[in-house]
């Protein structure tokens, strides 16, 4: 596309913006609250249930099992009955099985509707990024992937103060039935604002709508052997598994930190309830300019993916590992690595479904997105509070400086795999596209 249309595509279709984007963030930050409240309600439910930090770290891990048995399926989910229905069904599943955490009975009936959680909740990643995919064109996904994924800092932002307060008034159990009932809420709200197709717009105009359609199907023209060429085959492309295991890597430090730290700030033995949940908030507010700011600039600096995606996951790494060392007396210091630790910790993540989308067309991008979702973040759901709860056993049941140094280390390593994953036309060593500003041509990374 030319400069000039890309220019163009700010004034094409402009209630796209205000209609598709908002209602996928908003839909985002709920689904996300039930993933980031256990972890203010770990200290009550681990005190009813006289849980060890091992089981602790099972209740993490429970909701992955269930998280990748359906998102593996999403893609073709999606495919089969389209990413608008799948997402408003999995809004109804996820507001029920969050409410009923909260009726559990004991430890067996929390791990089972953790994991029923996770199947709700599994199509939703891979059903939004074909969503958006359908809505937005090249030049502007960045930013669109962007905007959706600021709902991951503002979700867990949010979760923080309000898990808090109801947590300082009632219990946990309350708590996670409050926090359950918007989604049921939301459904309705999905199915009545977002169109089933851009033809089914009514708020654009004609000459939008047929723009917008070609302008994706002019992209999905470029790839070659899409007929010939089964959904399966993106298995051979090696950058695919780099990417995949990096964030998987890096996915164990964003969840086994999002878990852990409200854990983390009681041990400061100084701080209230509600501020715990404030604190604990706060990096995901952090987190939400990370996004803005990475997705902007990506799209800004020749639509460049990789190194901003690995550049801010290592560095997520070296101040995660830096926290684990400083001594308690110095908390303040600790917090305030914390909030650097959220401002880059999802950076990667929004990337990372538009690079796919980029390489590949749209039937193989969709299943490559459902694979490359499911498996890393059941490594990074079932594995990064798993691992954090067995290193803070093995440091004495109260300390975090192994667990956040190890998840540190994890980090670092995935920041550097991602940064390997290269396409054909690539190298590893082209590293002026990251930081220099030029025409808005798009990168050649395809198969």
């Amino acid at each position: 596309m030319s400069g000039n249309a890309l220019k163009g595509n700010t004034r094409i279709g402009k209630k796209r913006w205000t209609i598709i984007l908002p209602a996928v963030f908003i839909m985002y930050t709920i689904s996300f609250f039930d993933r980031v409240n256990i972890g203010m309600a770990l200290p009550h439910i681990t005190a009813e249930m006289r849980l060890s930090p091992v089981e602790a770290g099972w209740l993490g891990g429970a909701f992955a099992w269930g998280y990748v048995a359906t998102q593996f399926t999403a893609g073709w989910l999606a495919l089969r009955f389209g990413s608008r229905r799948i997402i408003g069904v999995s809004l109804f599943l996820f507001g029920a099985c969050a409410m009923l955490t909260g009726l559990t009975r004991n430890f067996g009936e929390l791990v089972a509707i953790r994991f029923l959680l996770g199947l709700a909740e599994g199509p939703i990643q891979a059903a939004t990024a074909m969503f958006l995919a359908q809505w937005f064109m090249k030049p502007e996904r960045g930013r669109a992937f962007g905007i959706w994924n600021l709902s991951l800092g503002a979700g867990a932002f949010l979760a923080g103060p309000i898990s808090g307060w109801i947590l300082a008034h009632h219990n946990w159990r309350m708590m996670m039935v409050i926090e359950g009932a918007p989604a049921w809420l939301f459904c309705i709200i999905w199915f009545y604002l977002v169109p089933k197709s851009i033809q089914a717009a009514s708020w654009l105009s004609a000459e939008e709508r047929d723009h917008i359609q070609k302008d994706l199907a002019a992209e999905q023209s470029n790839y070659v052997k899409e007929k010939s060429d089964p959904w399966w085959t993106i298995l051979k492309i090696p950058a695919l598994w780099l990417m995949l295991i990096g964030y998987s890597l890096h996915s164990m430090l964003a969840y086994g930190f999002t878990l852990w730290l409200p854990t983390a700030l009681k041990g400061y033995g100084t701080l209230s309830e509600f501020m715990v949940g404030l604190i604990s908030g706060m990096p995901f507010l952090m987190t939400m300019v990370g996004i803005w700011y990475i997705t902007r600039r990506s799209d800004k600096y020749n639509q460049e993916r990789r190194l901003h995606a690995a550049i801010p996951t290592v560095l997520c790494g070296i101040a995660l590992s830096a926290a684990a060392f400083v001594p308690l007396s110095y908390y303040w210091v600790q917090i305030a690595l914390f909030m650097f630790v959220g401002l880059t910790m999802k950076m990667l993540v929004p990337l990372v479904y538009v690079r796919l989308t980029e390489i590949l067309p749209t039937k193989k991008a969709v299943p490559a997105v459902a694979f490359v979702g499911a498996c890393s973040n059941f490594i990074g759901q079932f594995g990064g509070p798993l691992v954090a709860g067995y290193l803070k056993h093995l440091g004495g049941g109260a300390d975090m400086t192994l667990a956040w140094g190890v998840l540190g280390l994890f980090s670092i390593v995935g920041g550097v795999l991602f940064a390997l994953a290269v396409g054909r036309e690539e190298s590893i060593w082209n590293i002026r596209q990251a930081f220099q500003v030029s025409s808005h041509r798009a990168i050649s990374t395809r198969e």
